[in-house]
């Protein structure tokens, strides 16, 4: 379940079988229809985010653009909905069900990569890292979990703990395919290394020429070569 963004995120292209995400293309996170809870659904978050930007946008124009005060502006005596929140609710409402299985089986390895899934969808780094980690516990030699927890250690600001994680899951799979993509974008785009970006991503496309994301991978490599010194 795991590439960087060509615009220096790290995601995953969907329709790879057990795999989530890679670094590139924070693309989808979660190939799923979303759930109906008691809390907020999916829908109801991206409602209340453009009722928000459109609010803020026509309070931003109006305050400037009236001799009104923030204090006298209608918009300002309005409380915004709380998009922080609804989202915090959203993702309680999905981890209930998983929260109670572990209480059931603490070693419920499912339970406990979808938590971290959902916490890297919340991009909670530090939480999704503490159950992939736990998942890891159970069953080492998951290089999809594996990846996944050193994507959010790139996103927490430690691409060396990263690739530390990514050589674990190459030992596992040396064919895992998003890993050596990940690979690729953490060394140009995390430690400035288009020689090691360049190896990963060929090596990629040696193993599997029909990739997917063939031409982004390209890109990247073009991007890496002109950077060779």
């Amino acid at each position: 379940m795991s590439p960087l963004d060509a615009q220096d995120t790290i995601g995953f292209p969907t329709g790879f079988s057990g795999e989530r995400r890679a670094l590139g293309e924070i693309i989808a996170m979660k190939n799923q229809t979303p759930n109906k809870t008691a809390g907020w659904t999916n829908a109801q978050v991206y409602t209340a985010i453009v009722v928000v930007l459109i609010l803020g946008a026509l309070a931003g124009y109006l305050l400037h653009s009236s001799s009104a005060t923030p204090a006298e502006s209608p918009s300002a005596a309005a409380p915004m909905p709380s998009l922080a929140g609804a989202q915090q609710q959203t993702l309680d409402a999905q981890i209930q069900p998983l929260q109670r299985r572990l209480d059931a089986n603490p070693k419920d390895i499912q339970a406990l990569s979808e938590l971290g899934n959902d916490y890297f969808d919340a991009s909670q780094w530090t939480k999704a890292i503490d159950y992939y980690t736990r998942a890891l516990n159970e069953k080492p030699d998951n290089p999809d979990v594996r990846t996944d927890m050193g994507i959010a250690y790139f996103y927490s600001g430690d691409p060396d703990r990263a690739l530390k994680e990514f050589d674990h899951a190459l030992k596992d799979d040396p064919r895992h395919e998003q890993t050596l993509y990940n690979v690729g974008v953490v060394k140009l785009k995390g430690k400035n290394d288009p020689k090691g970006a360049i190896t990963a991503w060929e090596s990629l496309l040696k193993i599997n020429p029909s990739y997917r994301d063939r031409a982004n991978v390209e890109n990247l490599l073009a991007e890496a070569k002109s950077k060779v010194k």
